[in-house]
């Protein structure tokens, strides 16, 4: 069974060999700020989503990898679910990523509900597509009929 939970500064060398689009320094401090997901299945790491805040409010997920012979589980699907229920829960209405547009990852988050909120064009590179999705408002932690997961 595949569990979802915040990275530890023990899966550095985990996402340091697999992640190449982040400098180790500022991989550790994402970690310690709490802004990597991990998947793992049997204790062992096989996915990860890296987020970050665009304007320094919105959620914007940076990066999300499963590992290529974990594909096709649902592993990326229960990761940005995770995520964005997490995103709720901490007062966000909306969460924000992007894809280069010859990237198939844009049909995985529009099947999600993700919807195109702009694009972003960098001379002799592919086009970005920034995708924005709004979230459901989290349940009133406050009532005392409803319970935390």
């Amino acid at each position: 069974m595949v569990n979802i939970r915040v990275a530890a500064q023990t899966d550095l060398p985990f996402l340091r060999e697999h992640d190449s689009h982040i400098a180790a320094e500022e991989l550790a401090s994402v970690i310690q700020r709490g802004r990597i997901l991990v998947a793992e299945d049997s204790g062992k790491p096989i996915g990860w989503l890296r987020w970050g805040l665009f304007w320094d409010e919105i959620p914007f997920m940076n990066m999300l990898t499963v590992l290529s012979s974990n594909r096709g589980q649902g592993i990326g699907r229960a990761l940005v679910t995770d995520w964005e229920k997490r995103m709720s829960r901490a007062g966000h209405s909306q969460v924000l990523t992007s894809t280069l547009a010859d990237e198939s990852a844009q049909n995985f988050y529009r099947a999600m509900g993700y919807t195109d909120a702009g694009v972003l064009l960098l001379p002799g590179e592919p086009s970005e597509i920034f995708l924005r999705r709004d979230l459901e408002p989290a349940p009133d932690l406050t009532d005392p009929h409803i319970t935390r997961e």
